[in-house]
C-alpha cells in the first residue's frame, strides 16, 4: 500500500499523519500520548466493568466508585509524563523515532491486557505487548489517513468519557440527597439511631465480658446506661454476610452476600426502610474489603463514605501503577527470602505506603467523616440513621500513629514485625506459643485503642447533646480465633463461639434508660426488627426476627419465637487467582446456639459436634456421641434443618 506523502512539517504537528512515516517526530510524540493516555484510561473502565458483571468469578471490584474517572485521569498522566521522555528518544533520529512509535503503542497495549487477562503473569504479558506493539505500529504505519481520523473522530468521545463517569456518580450522590430532602420529616419526636459496628472484636476479649483486661471502658460505662446483651451470636464468622443479616434481618443462605459477591438487591434493607420514611441516612466505612459501595451495603444510605485518597492513593486504581507495586512487592519478598538482604524494602514499603494509605481508614477518620456530616447537615432537624464501622482490631493488628501499648511490646525484631503486618497469612502450624500470645497481645491493643476512639466520640456526642435523641447501637460483626482450637485462627474460617461471640450493647436516648443485663441467647439478625420496632413502625415493617425491644421495656409485649441463633460459613480463601480452587474449597459449615448448647456441623461431614457453654464455654468437649444427650442433638439438628430447609449445600451459597 503506497503512503501518502505530507510535508515533514506537518507530521510533527498531526500524530495521525506522522504514524505515516517510519517513526513519530518529537513533536508528534506527547500530543498521540496524550491520546494514548485518554484512550486507555477509557477502555481499561470498560473492560473492568464488563469483567466484573459478565465474567469474573469475583464480582465485587475493591475500589472505590471514584476509580470510573481516577483510572483514566491517572492514565492521562502517566502517558503525558511517557510522551515526554518518548520526545527525547525522538529526537536521536530515525531510530530514536522507531523505538519511540512502537514503545508508545506498546505501553498503550499493556494495561489493556494485564486489565482483560489479569491472571496472566505480569513480565510474560508485557513481553507479548512488546510483541503485538511492534506488529501494531507497522500497521498503523501502513494506515496512516485511516489512523489520523480515527484519532480525530474517537478524542471527543474518549474526552467526554470520564467526564459521564464522574457525572455517573458525582451526580448519582447529588440525586440521592436531593431526594432524600424531599421526603416529609417524619412526624412526632423520632430519635436518632447510630449504629456502630466494631469489625472483628470478640465479646471474649471485652473486659465488659468477663475479660482479666480491661480493655472495654467505654463499652462498659455504656452498659450501665442500657443494656447488654450477654450471648449475642453473630450470623457470620466474616463481615459481609454477618452484615447483610444486620441490614435485612435474612440468614446468610437466604442473600447474596458473599466472598466474591455483594449483597443484591432481592431484600430490602434497614437504610431503605427508614429513608423512605423521612430518615437522613449516612454509612462511615473502614472495611473497604467487605463493607464499601460494592458489597452493596451502602444501598439505601444517602450518604455512604469508605475509601480516603490521601497522598498518591487516586493513582493507584490504575493497573499501569497497581501492577508493578505488586510486582516491586514481590521482587523485594524474593530478594530478601532467597538472599537476606533488605536493600529494597525501604524503597518499597515507601512506596506501597504512598499509593496505597488510603486503604486503612482509621476510627478517628471514621469519627471525623460522621461529625463533619452532622455539621454539613441542611436539615438538623430530620432524624437520622448512621452507620459507622470501625476496622482497627482487623489485621494487622497494628496501632496507629500515637496509639498506647497496654498489654503488647511493640515488635522487637524482623519475625514479630511479620507476625503483625501478615498475619493473615503467615503459616500457623509451626507458631510457638510466645508467637501466639505477642500476636493475641497486640490484638488486645488495638481493642482497647478502638474503645478509647469510640470514648471520643460518645464524649463528643455527648458535648452536642446528641445523645439526648439517639438510640445507639453497639456491637460487633464476628470475633477473632488464636488457636483456641487446632489450626483455628482469624475467622471466617469456623464456627466455634471465639468467632461467634460479639458484644451488643443499646443504649436508650440519655437520661431514658438503666442498666440490665440480658443472659438469653439472641441472634443479632433480629437487629433490623429491632430498630424499627422501637421508632414505632414495628407494625409496618416485613423484616424477619423478632424485636428484641422486649427484654429492656415491660411495656412492650414481645409475640413470637426467639430467633434461634443460626450461624453459618464456607470457609475459603478470598484472594485466591485461581476460580477452580476457591470453588473447591467451599465448605459449608452451620451452627446452632440455643439455651447454652451449640450444635455445629460441617456438611458432607457424618461426626457432628455438641457443647454445653455453662460446663464447656472453651468447647472442648464434644457430647455429640453421648447417649444422655441424643435427644438433645437431635432436637437441635432438626431445627438447623427446618431453618436452613435441610442440610446447606454450597450452592445454596451464590459464588
Amino acid at each position: 500500500m503506497e503512503h501518502t506523502r505530507t510535508p515533514q512539517g506537518d507530521h510533527d504537528h498531526d500524530p495521525g499523519a506522522r504514524a505515516t512515516a517510519r517513526g513519530l517526530g518529537p513533536l508528534s510524540v506527547f500530543p498521540l500520548a496524550i491520546w494514548c493516555g485518554l484512550a486507555v484510561g477509557t477502555l481499561e473502565v470498560v473492560i473492568v466493568v464488563i469483567r466484573k458483571q459478565f465474567v469474573d468469578l469475583n464480582r465485587l471490584y475493591w475500589m472505590p466508585r471514584q476509580f470510573l474517572w481516577l483510572t483514566p485521569i491517572a492514565d492521562v498522566a502517566i502517558f503525558a509524563g511517557l510522551g515526554v521522555v518518548l520526545g527525547v528518544v525522538a529526537v536521536m533520529g530515525r531510530p530514536g523515532r522507531w523505538l519511540a512509535s512502537r514503545l508508545l503503542f506498546a505501553m498503550a497495549l499493556l494495561p489493556l491486557f494485564w486489565v482483560a487477562f489479569p491472571r496472566i503473569y505480569g513480565p510474560a504479558g508485557v513481553l507479548f505487548v512488546l510483541g503485538a506493539g511492534i506488529r501494531l505500529t507497522s500497521v498503523i504505519e501502513g494506515r496512516g489517513p485511516w489512523f489520523r481520523r480515527f484519532v480525530v473522530w474517537s478524542t471527543p468521545i474518549f474526552v467526554v468519557s470520564p467526564m459521564l463517569f464522574a457525572a455517573w456518580t458525582l451526580g448519582g450522590d447529588a440525586l440521592a440527597a436531593r431526594r432524600e430532602a424531599g421526603r416529609p420529616v417524619p412526624t412526632g419526636s423520632r430519635p436518632n439511631v447510630l449504629f456502630v459496628v466494631l469489625d472483628t472484636v470478640a465479646a471474649g476479649h471485652l473486659g465488659l465480658y468477663g475479660y482479666g483486661r480491661p480493655t472495654s471502658p467505654t463499652l462498659g460505662s455504656l452498659a450501665e446506661r442500657g443494656t447488654r446483651f450477654g450471648r449475642a451470636v453473630a450470623p457470620s464468622s466474616w463481615t459481609l454476610p454477618s452484615h447483610a443479616s444486620f441490614f435485612t434481618g435474612y440468614w446468610p443462605h437466604e442473600v447474596s452476600a458473599g466472598w466474591l459477591t455483594p449483597l443484591d438487591r432481592s431484600r430490602p434493607t434497614l437504610a431503605e426502610f427508614l429513608g423512605k420514611r423521612g430518615y437522613a441516612t449516612a454509612g462511615f466505612v473502614a472495611n473497604n474489603w467487605y463493607c464499601a459501595a460494592d458489597s452493596g451495603l451502602g444501598r439505601g444510605f444517602t450518604v455512604y463514605r469508605d475509601y480516603i485518597l490521601p497522598d498518591l492513593a487516586s493513582f493507584k486504581w490504575a493497573v499501569l501503577v497497581d501492577r508493578p507495586l505488586e510486582g516491586l512487592r514481590v521482587i523485594d519478598h524474593f530478594i530478601r527470602e532467597r538472599f537476606g538482604l533488605d536493600f529494597l524494602r525501604p524503597l518499597a514499603r515507601d512506596l506501597w505506603w504512598r499509593f496505597n494509605s488510603g486503604n486503612r481508614k482509621e476510627a478517628a477518620q471514621v469519627n471525623s467523616e460522621f461529625l463533619s456530616w452532622l455539621d454539613q447537615r441542611a436539615e438538623p432537624s430530620r432524624p437520622f440513621f448512621a452507620f459507622l464501622n470501625y476496622y482497627d482490631a482487623h489485621y494487622p493488628y497494628e496501632l496507629s500513629a500515637g496509639g498506647v501499648h497496654r498489654y503488647g511490646l511493640r515488635p522487637r525484631d524482623k519475625r514479630e514485625l511479620e507476625l503483625i503486618q501478615n498475619w493473615r497469612t503467615v503459616d500457623k502450624r509451626n507458631l510457638e506459643p510466645r508467637e501466639v500470645d505477642f500476636v493475641r497481645d497486640s490484638y488486645d491493643d488495638c481493642v482497647a485503642s478502638l474503645d478509647e476512639q469510640l470514648g471520643l466520640l460518645v464524649d463528643e456526642l455527648d458535648r452536642r447533646r446528641m445523645l439526648e435523641t439517639t438510640w445507639l447501637v453497639v456491637l460487633s460483626d464476628h470475633g477473632e480465633s488464636f488457636g483456641e482450637h487446632p489450626g483455628d485462627f482469624g475467622h471466617g474460617t469456623t464456627l466455634y463461639q471465639t468467632q461467634l461471640h460479639v458484644p451488643l450493647v443499646i443504649v436508650p436516648p440519655k437520661g431514658t434508660g438503666a442498666r440490665k443485663v440480658i443472659d438469653d441467647t439472641i441472634s443479632l439478625r433480629d437487629l433490623p426488627a429491632t430498630i424499627v420496632d422501637l421508632l414505632g413502625w414495628g407494625s409496618e415493617a416485613r423484616f424477619p426476627g423478632r424485636s428484641l425491644v422486649g427484654f429492656w421495656d415491660s411495656r412492650v409485649k414481645t409475640t413470637g419465637d426467639p430467633s434461634p441463633a443460626l450461624a453459618e460459613v464456607v470457609p475459603t480463601d478470598p484472594v485466591e487467582p485461581d476460580p477452580a480452587k476457591v470453588m473447591a474449597a467451599r465448605e459449608v459449615w452451620s451452627s446452632l446456639t440455643r439455651n447454652g448448647w451449640v450444635y455445629l456441623r460441617r456438611e458432607g461431614r457424618s461426626a457432628d459436634e455438641l457443647y454445653h457453654l455453662e460446663n464447656d464455654p472453651g468447647e472442648r468437649l464434644n457430647l455429640a456421641a453421648d447417649p444422655g444427650e441424643r435427644a438433645r442433638l437431635e432436637e437441635m439438628r432438626g431445627i438447623l434443618n427446618r431453618l436452613t430447609g435441610g442440610p446447606l449445600s454450597r450452592d445454596q451459597f451464590q459464588p
